[in-house]
């Protein structure tokens, strides 16, 4: 008997909503995970779960089968705890102490002036609520990584004995309502640093130049909607202006938040011997350019220079500047092979996601993140990108590299959820293979015989300070997995 189905559509959804409104009170940016982790752990407990919180706070709750299910498979409800924390330019926010300020509007909820998390506390809360509220059910755990964001920490870290007797798993990590997610591509983590010494002696002006404005977005699953790179970009534009003059010297060079964000904004400080009004030619040339590449897309780009005070900062030498614009002019970005087997899905892409120029340390970094549906491509980037850095004399880094999940055929999980589906919302559920990271792809290196798919709510603009939740959304996500609990 599936008791949340007598609830109406507005109950759900404020229910929903108060268990995520607790999650937002807990900062919990990736590798801070304690406090929320602390929270979880007591809040199953109180549930009436067995719970465990491991060594690196991941939490595991199970609850037991009610008397009339005795019988039922063991399912997994599944989703992380870690959000990416960014906000808009000129927003106080300190990620580690501040809270996310939720606001709701019609139909949406958003944050005020940051991410909002939906991405993946909608997905603990769903799974808290309908925990609460099933009246009958089978054996059920809910498994809660940290760091699948950052570093994927909370799922490598799990063992086998958390997946030994899972039949089927249901991931709750994927951003359309309608999509039942059955595979998801790999990836691959790399860093690039170089320690650079700075000029004896400069030339002419000192300018900052900001682009900003930019789309940006998941650098998986919009990687092929045309948004352009802030990184790529600006290098681009400093390429154009240091032809221009021998005396250009680099003083500093960052953008990007995280390794799978495509970066909106980078900002780069140089010194050139050159008149501001010369310059500002220049500059306007290099943002025609851009614009005649971008501007359907990008029509709130700007490209900003302002001439510095003289002696406000110093440059480094103009090797080691002209390297780092070498690097990130040649490092493949974007979509570079569509899938064969899968009409519209893109199978392997790139991303320059952060670059940083530490002046205390006289250090500047890359951080770099290629996707595939195929292994082999993965290696490959690792390969020629990690060639491409050496060439241009950086250290290169590699992380670890992150398996695929591999569409299962006559999966029984997605067959049951689509007929639910279709019989709850009048329409079909479309399926489809991702190219975007899931961490579904480690569960089952512990257990591959477990029955996996993945669903969400609409989140839009994710990773963003534009993150919006479509609270329409919430209810077909808990009718869907509350009735599937019951039929399997």
């Amino acid at each position: 008997m599936n008791n949340i189905s007598d609830i109406s559509k507005e109950n759900i959804i404020e229910g929903v909503l108060a268990e995520f409104a607790k999650l937002a009170e807990i900062p919990r940016p990736s590798g801070h995970e304690k406090a929320v982790s602390d929270y979880l752990y007591k809040l199953f407990a109180d549930m009436g779960c067995q719970v465990e919180q491991d060594k690196v706070n991941n939490i595991i709750a199970d609850m037991a089968a009610t008397d009339d299910c005795q019988d039922k498979p063991l399912v997994v409800l599944q989703a992380h705890m870690d959000m990416v924390c960014v906000a808009d330019d000129g927003v106080a926010y300190d990620p580690i102490k501040d809270p996310i300020k939720l606001v709701r509007e019609g139909d949406k909820l958003h944050a005020d002036g940051t991410s909002l998390g939906a991405d993946d506390g909608m997905g603990i809360a769903i799974i808290v609520y309908i925990m609460k509220n099933l009246q009958s059910h089978g054996p059920i755990r809910a498994i809660i990584t940290v760091d699948e964001e950052a570093g994927m920490t909370g799922s490598i870290n799990l063992t086998d004995n958390h997946f030994e007797g899972v039949k089927y798993l249901i991931n709750c990590d994927s951003e359309d309502w309608d999509l039942l997610t059955v595979g998801s591509a790999g990836s691959g983590d790399m860093d690039f640093s170089r320690s650079y010494k700075l000029a004896e002696e400069v030339k002419g002006k000192a300018y900052s130049l900001k682009l900003a404005g930019l789309k940006g977005g998941h650098s998986g699953e919009e990687i092929n909607c045309g948004a352009a790179n802030a990184l790529k970009a600006m290098a681009v534009c400093l390429d154009g202006i240091r032809s221009k003059g021998q005396s250009f010297q680099l003083v500093s060079f960052n953008g990007g938040r995280a390794k799978n964000v495509i970066p909106s904004v980078a900002e780069a400080v140089f010194y050139m011997d050159m008149e501001p009004a010369q310059l500002q030619q220049l500059v306007d040339e290099a943002y025609t350019h851009f614009m005649g590449h971008y501007g359907d897309i990008e029509e709130n780009a700007s490209l900003v220079l302002q001439e510095l005070e003289a002696g406000s900062c110093q440059a480094m030498e103009k090797a080691d500047g002209d390297r780092l614009i070498d690097l990130l002019l040649i490092l493949s970005n974007g979509v570079s092979a569509m899938s064969q087997l899968c009409p519209g899905l893109v199978e392997t892409s790139a991303n320059i996601g952060v670059v940083n120029t530490d002046a205390d340390k006289k250090l500047m970094s890359v951080q770099y993140m290629p996707r595939s549906s195929r292994e082999e491509s993965i290696k490959e980037y690792y390969a020629t990108a990690g060639a491409i850095g050496r060439v241009a004399g950086f250290e290169v880094k590699y992380g670890t590299m992150f398996p695929s999940w591999a569409e299962r055929k006559n999966s029984k999980l997605a067959e049951i959820m689509s007929e639910v589906f279709q019989e709850q919302n009048q329409q079909p559920m479309r399926m489809a293979t991702i190219h975007a990271g899931l961490e579904c792809s480690w569960h089952l290196q512990h257990n591959p015989a477990m029955d996996v798919v993945s669903i969400g709510t609409n989140n839009n603009d994710i990773h963003s300070p534009k993150e919006t939740l479509e609270l329409h959304t919430v209810p077909p996500q808990v009718l869907l997995i509350a009735e599937t609990l019951v039929r399997i």
